[in-house]
This record gives structure tokens, C-alpha cells and sequence, in this order.
């Protein structure tokens, strides 16, 4: 018996223990088979088997663990606690006098909700804090969230070992805000950047509208040139050699300068803002300034599309 510890006033007088171990509980106090915490500090329990302690276990977080399933020898530090320790009904546990009955399944009692003695705050807890305040443009909001729901599961099963489930809530109520004031700031910058975009475009529409304006009187202006020199002439204009800037103006010069002196189109298209071609089948076509096609390409037909000027000017 150490130093200092007495038995309770309520229990029988027992015999001296021997060495370092406990004696049994006297016959008289009734105790039957069965569990019974021995060091409270490190969670160690051990087993009565009616006769003489037989094993201990301890609990690691997920369940009880048994150290060994040999009867312990005398002497052994498990068992270092007083008499009076294993007599006196611990503080979570039923008095030894009434054990609790094992349940369905064989399992051995807990001898209810041990808390320990010392708690670790469970680290996913503080990062699910951290991570939801700092925010990092929704990533860090959005793992704190997850983070947090873990570590409240976490400190669940850890049958009171770890702490920290205020910190996981907190933290998933501020990844909850933070993630919601985020996904705000997107939605009005990109909204900003739309009206600016657009007051940009309506700028720059009335000169767009007036430059697309003058290449539809262009193709009008070559089409009917074509008109009147097959009229003229009985024949269809050709151009006098594959379509690039060199050959522009050369290309237009059968309208230009007619068969009698006489002019059927006053000048060729200027190229700075749209390009207007032709081939030997009256096709007339656009394209962006400065480029060349040479063949005929219905798309860019103002007869086949109406936004063929439109698209020409936009480059």
C-alpha cells in the first residue's frame, strides 16, 4: 500500500497487499469478474477474474487495447496504484459493487464515457480556422469547409482525446461567409468588366456603323459596274492577274477605263478598312483590309450574307 493512501471508511478491513500489487477485494465486498479502471491518468484498466487480476488494457482513442493476455506477475507497475484506488468507485465508472452487465456481442463493458485526462486540439481543426479567415480567392474558404466537417468527425471519435470542435465550427461558418463574399466580388467584376466592354463597343460604334455603310455602297457601286460593262461590251470583265495589293488597282482598271473612253466604276475600293474583289463571273466578295482571296467565297458575298461588311470592318 503506498504512502498516504487509507482505505475507504465504508470498506471492510483486507489484508496488507504484497510487493507492489494490490490484494484481490475481500470475498465479503461481493465484487464478480470483470473490468475495473486501476490509473485513471493513462486510462489503464484491469481485469478481475474472481480470483486474481489477470490482464490490463488501455484506451487508444478507437477502442480498449489489451497489453497482454497473460496474468500479470506480482509486482508489476500497472499496478502501483493503492488499494484503496481499486476499492474507492472511480469518478465515470459504476461502484465495483454493482458492475455493469457485459453487452449483446461478448464485448466488455467501457465502464461509461472516460474523458481523459489530458486533451490534444485536433490539428485539422486550427487549419480549417486559419484557411477560412486568410479566404485565398475561394481555394482556402472552400478547404476550410472540409477541413472543419473532418475534424468535428474526428474529435467525435475520439471518445474525448482531442478538442478543438468549437475552432471546426468556426471554422466552417466563416469558409461559409468567406466563400459566399467571394463568389460576390467575381460576379461584380465580371458584371464591372461587361459595362465597360460594352461602353466601350457603343463608342466605337458610330464610326464602325458609318465605315460599314461605305462598303456596302462600294459592292453596289462594283456590282453595277459589272453590269454596265457586260452591257457595254457583251462581255464579262476579268481581272488582269491573281488578287494582292500590287494587283488591286490593275485588277479594277477594265471598270476604271471603259472600251470608248468612258469610265464604269470612278476609282477602285480603298483598302485601308475592307477589301472588295471580283472574278469573271460577276462574284463580288469583302474581306478584312489588306487581305486577298483568290477565289470566290460565297461568305463573304453580300448577297449571301448580310453581316459580310460587318465582318469585313471587325477584321
Amino acid at each position: 500500500m503506498n504512502a498516504g493512501d487509507e482505505p475507504l471508511a465504508d470498506a471492510p478491513p483486507t489484508a496488507a497487499p504484497t510487493g507492489d500489487q494490490p490484494p484481490p477485494p475481500p470475498a465479503e465486498v461481493g465484487v464478480a469478474p470483470g473490468w475495473y479502471s486501476v490509473d485513471q491518468q493513462t486510462n489503464t484498466q484491469a481485469y478481475w477474474d474472481g480470483h486474481t487480476w489477470a490482464r490490463t488494457r488501455h484506451w487508444r482513442g478507437t477502442g480498449w487495447v489489451e497489453d497482454s493476455a497473460e496474468p500479470i506477475p506480482a509486482g508489476a507497475s500497472v499496478y502501483s496504484s493503492s488499494w484503496a484506488a481499486l476499492t474507492r468507485p472511480p469518478r465515470y465508472q459504476a461502484s465495483p459493487t454493482t458492475p455493469p452487465s457485459p453487452p449483446l456481442g461478448g464485448f466488455q463493458p467501457t465502464l461509461g464515457r472516460m474523458r481523459p485526462a489530458a486533451q490534444s486540439t485536433n490539428g485539422l481543426a486550427i487549419a480549417s480556422l486559419v484557411l477560412s479567415i486568410l479566404g485565398l480567392f475561394g481555394i482556402g474558404s472552400l478547404l476550410g469547409i472540409i477541413f472543419g466537417y473532418k475534424a468535428r468527425r474526428e474529435i467525435r471519435e475520439s471518445r474525448g482525446y482531442q478538442s478543438g470542435d468549437g475552432l471546426a465550427l468556426a471554422g466552417i461558418i466563416i469558409g461559409f461567409v468567406t466563400l459566399v463574399l467571394f463568389a460576390l466580388a467575381v460576379a461584380f467584376w465580371v458584371a464591372a468588366f461587361a459595362t465597360i466592354r460594352s461602353d466601350v463597343n457603343s463608342a466605337a460604334s458610330p464610326q464602325q456603323a458609318q465605315l460599314v455603310a461605305q462598303c456596302q455602297a462600294d459592292v453596289k457601286s462594283v456590282d453595277g459596274a459589272l453590269e454596265a460593262y457586260h452591257a457595254e461590251t457583251g462581255s464579262l470583265a476579268v481581272p488582269t492577274a491573281a488578287w494582292s495589293a500590287g494587283s488591286y488597282a490593275s485588277n479594277y482598271g477594265p471598270l476604271t477605263t471603259g472600251s470608248r473612253g468612258d469610265t464604269f466604276l470612278p476609282a477602285a475600293p480603298a483598302t485601308s478598312n475592307y477589301v472588295v474583289e471580283y472574278d469573271s463571273a460577276d462574284d463580288v466578295w469583302v474581306g478584312p483590309p489588306n487581305s486577298f482571296e483568290q477565289s470566290y467565297v460565297p461568305n463573304q458575298d453580300l448577297g449571301v450574307n448580310a453581316e459580310a461588311c460587318q465582318s469585313a470592318v471587325s477584321g
